[in-house]
């Protein structure tokens, strides 16, 4: 079946459809924990004259954009940027993902939680946020909870941003923490709607070598190009957590990984600052969990495919636990004296390449599967 593209621009308070623009060279991503982008150009000589209001439909920082496959919403966000270049006649749109507009509000009230589980906390930083004038964007929230109680207290003359309260939420190490996104979708109206997702203890689906479903992806075969960065850089396996207070009064954590320095590897040190966090235990088990991270080499690497090859595109989503197998020059065939590359990793963010003159290609960000301490 052809894939169709449609690309709907509403008003981002009140969600009304303004124009459907007929763009080109589109690309998209999303991500997890985080905002992904867009980027999509339009031909001006290519429009009609049918009377597009570009100027007005298209405003940046007060205008959503819905990308429609087939039908199904596989992305949203707020147009941020428009460039146009006269000698080529085209308009550049930029955008991000819902996510961003939490980017761009500031706590600014004293906002005291005790006691209380992480989700509904988020939850509630959300309804604070869409509470002031001008500040419902429409993203629904649900009713998920996680079983994890902890406290927060977030003061005005902090002047935190929302998104950073949801990020340092979820990333509270290995026992805490969770997953977040704005998902889109349409309502029974066949309306946009958009709405908070939270999953704990994490998103996607688990890789098992006996589920029949299970995501693989061989190089050569299915995948057609792929990245394989290591940085050690930030590498450590001692950390140093910093929490509030100030000089020798800073509430302070501690976490080292001794089997590393047992086995030869120098001795590497790190901190981290959490000026949020009063709870010591939270403190400590935050500095065990950057110490496990840190223990390796980051790998983002990147591998990339036809969007209908077998996985194919919606088949997989961000948070997905996949199998990769390459075989090549850098990771040889036993026969060739080598392993191979046998690994599980997690898809973190997926980019599409709408290819309107060639493939409709994607290329998914990998990162190492959630740790467990």
């Amino acid at each position: 079946m052809a894939t169709t593209y449609r690309y709907l621009f509403a008003d981002l308070l009140t969600n009304q459809i303004l124009a459907e623009l007929p763009l080109t060279g589109v690309t998209f991503s999303n991500v997890l924990n985080s905002s992904g982008s867009f980027s999509g150009h339009l031909l001006l000589s290519d429009l009609s004259e049918s009377g597009y209001d570009l100027v007005n439909t298209t405003i940046p920082g007060r205008t959503a954009i819905y990308v429609d496959r087939n039908g199904v919403l596989v992305w949203g966000g707020i147009l941020w940027t428009r460039q146009y270049d006269s000698t080529s006649q085209t308009l550049t749109f930029g955008a991000r993902e819902f996510e961003s507009y939490f980017e761009r509000r500031i706590i600014n009230e004293l906002l005291d939680y005790q006691n209380i589980d992480q989700l509904t906390i988020v939850r509630n930083l959300m309804t604070e946020a869409q509470a002031y004038p001008n500040g419902n964007i429409g993203v629904i929230v649900g009713t998920e909870t996680s079983g994890v109680l902890v406290s927060r207290t977030y003061y005005a003359y902090e002047y935190k941003k929302f998104f950073d309260a949801f990020k340092d939420l979820s990333n509270a190490g290995s026992t805490f923490g969770f997953d977040f996104n704005i998902d889109v979708q349409y309502d029974t109206s066949n309306n946009p709607i958009k709405l908070l997702r939270l999953d704990y203890p994490h998103r996607g689906k688990i890789y098992s070598a006996s589920d029949p479903s299970a995501l693989v992806f061989d190089f050569p075969s299915n995948l057609i190009h792929y990245q394989w960065p290591e940085n050690g850089a930030a590498m450590a396996n001692t950390i140093y957590a910093i929490g509030p207070g100030s000089n020798e009064g800073k509430l302070l954590a501690f976490s080292q990984n001794t089997s590393q320095l047992s086995a030869g590897y120098p001795f590497l040190e790190d901190t981290v600052t959490y000026n949020d966090i009063y709870d010591g235990t939270l403190l400590a088990n935050l500095a065990a969990g950057e110490v496990q991270a840190k223990l390796n080499p980051v790998v983002t690497a990147q591998i990339s495919l036809p969007a209908y090859v077998d996985p194919v595109l919606g088949s997989y989503k961000t948070g997905d636990q996949i199998l990769i197998r390459i075989t090549d020059d850098r990771f040889p065939a036993p026969s060739a004296g080598g392993f191979g590359l046998t690994t599980v990793k997690r898809i973190t963010a997926i980019n599409v390449q709408t290819g309107e003159s060639g493939p409709e290609t994607v290329t998914l960000t990998l990162a190492d599967p959630p740790f467990s301490i």
